[in-house]
């Protein structure tokens, strides 16, 4: 496992252009300054942070070491040069989440630690570590607790939180869709690994344990070649404004099958890479 380390990337770089454009319309939907100052104000931040802290185990470079080289491995490659604090929390899903504007910390499952490989646990770190460098955080902390915080700005928006929320809600949702094409891109620049890559996405799919090592990564190839995915007409967005998962797998791997069989993503590693991979295998 010797990535290359990427010399002055840019979050707009691996930046996917309907998270680019999704990201313009958050930015003028209504109300959002509002919600912003109110998220800071009422130290929402914090609040989330607790909940967190107060459910996961923190993790420490003596017990896991390997975990943690693994993180600084992803920052080096990104160029983040802060290193976020690791929280380990419960959790039957492979996911992993990343708080904090300021000082970011990522929780990540035990069904990660338990069940995936290095080079896997790296593309998902690698995710977190782009969405750092993206400052994916604050919008995303602002999706997830939503509804309460337009409930504490009802009181100052005269009446209008209903059609601020509607509004300002599935903007927040649809961006947060888009948002999971750049950090599943940052996490390939981070793992540049394509096949470890699609791999990961059979299991993310649900792809039982016990088929992991028979299961031939051009079923999932063929079924996200054939998936029709999303339009824009508008009840398809009222659909998945409702019944939207950020887990949507299939349209993920899609969406990195074809930035790689485009081209751009080697164009992107091979533009910001030295010509002599770093052995990272000697941090192990």
């Amino acid at each position: 496992m010797n990535p290359h380390k990427l010399y002055g990337i840019t979050a707009s770089d691996f930046q996917h252009p309907k998270e680019e454009s999704s990201m313009r319309t958050l930015k003028n939907t209504k109300g959002l300054e509002k919600v912003v100052k109110k998220f800071y104000d009422m130290g929402i931040e914090n609040i989330i942070k607790l909940q967190y802290t107060g459910s996961s185990l923190k993790l420490s470079p003596k017990s896991f070491p390997d975990l943690f080289r693994l993180t600084e491995m992803a920052c080096d490659i990104l160029n983040v040069d802060y290193i976020p604090e690791l929280y380990v929390q419960r959790s039957e899903q492979f996911t992993a989440t990343t708080l904090g504007v300021e000082r970011p910390m990522i929780a990540i499952s035990t069904e990660c630690l338990d069940k995936l490989s290095n080079q896997e646990l790296l593309f998902m770190i690698g995710r977190e570590v782009a969405q750092i460098k993206s400052h994916h955080i604050l919008y995303q902390e602002i999706g997830f607790i939503f509804p309460e915080l337009m409930d504490a700005l009802s009181n100052i928006t005269l009446g209008l939180s209903g059609v601020l929320s509607s509004g300002l809600k599935y903007a927040l949702f649809h961006w947060a869709q888009m948002a999971e094409y750049t950090a599943d891109r940052g996490g390939l620049l981070v793992c540049q690994d394509v096949y470890v890559t699609k791999k990961l996405f059979t299991k993310l799919a649900g792809l039982p344990e016990k088929y992991w090592a028979t299961f031939e990564v051009e079923e999932l190839e063929n079924q996200a070649r054939a998936f029709e995915g999303f339009t824009e007409k508008t009840f398809d967005k009222f659909m998945r404004f409702l019944y939207g998962n950020n887990l949507w797998a299939i349209a993920r791997a899609q969406e990195i099958i074809n930035w790689v069989e485009s081209g751009e993503y080697n164009k992107v590693l091979v533009a910001k890479s030295s010509s002599n991979k770093i052995d990272y295998n000697s941090m192990f």
